[in-house]
């Protein structure tokens, strides 16, 4: 799974790129997943008054309203990022807001001091409101890098997107599955699992630098 962060202060194009992003992955026949990190002290994930919600207030730790159309889980806790992140399968997952996940990321900004305030290592480019200016006051680029308007210019953003994540996924090529189910890892967890394996079965007959290992444990 390839994950994305769209981040920048509010009121600075986060949901109009992260959206768009969305829908044009989905036109070069990806599946898309997304996470809408909301800091808002008195969001609620359900509707006061509901059953799912009386049932929540009534100490349910997880409440699941499952539709015709649709499931909702709903918390009763603000969940740790790795444990939702296993819930998703998905070829993308874009995640709007700063969640801590190591990702590649589009910052999006009104100002130069937005890019500032929001610079990381994993920046990859910058969107949002200042894109939409870039052309008429010459910034087409920040720090090396490039600022696209998430709208008009969203084909270019998904190119970068899909160039940025086939890197990341290449040196992380490691994939554990138990019982059939795929376990998703950070990538700090991928690394570790593939220096032990590879250092435990370096010294072996028969092992060879860069081909595939795999290991089956059945009890």
């Amino acid at each position: 799974m390839r994950i994305i962060t769209v981040k920048g202060f509010s009121k600075t194009g986060k949901t109009t790129t992260a959206t768009s992003l969305i829908s044009e992955l989905r036109r070069r026949g990806y599946s898309v997943g997304s996470i809408k990190d909301i800091h808002f002290a008195e969001f609620e994930a359900d509707t006061p008054g509901t059953d799912s919600y009386k049932h929540a207030k009534a100490g349910a730790k997880r409440v699941t309203a499952r539709g015709s159309k649709n499931t909702a889980i709903i918390m009763a806790e603000r969940m740790d990022i790795d444990a939702i992140l296993k819930y998703y399968k998905e070829d993308f997952l874009i995640i709007e807001g700063d969640c801590g996940v190591a990702s590649p990321t589009v910052i999006t900004a009104s100002t130069i001091k937005d890019i500032e305030d929001k610079m990381c290592d994993d920046a990859i480019a910058i969107a949002g409101v200042i894109s939409q200016d870039a052309g008429k006051n010459g910034i087409e680029e920040y720090g090396g890098l490039p600022i696209i308007n998430g709208i008009t210019e969203v084909e270019k953003l998904a190119d970068l997107v899909e160039k940025a994540t086939e890197k990341k996924e290449t040196k992380l090529d490691v994939e554990l599955t138990i019982d059939g189910e795929e376990i998703w890892m950070v990538p700090f967890v991928k690394e570790t699992l593939r220096n032990v394996v590879v250092g435990a079965v370096k010294a072996l007959d028969g092992y060879e630098e860069g081909k595939e290992i795999v290991i089956k444990i059945k009890e």
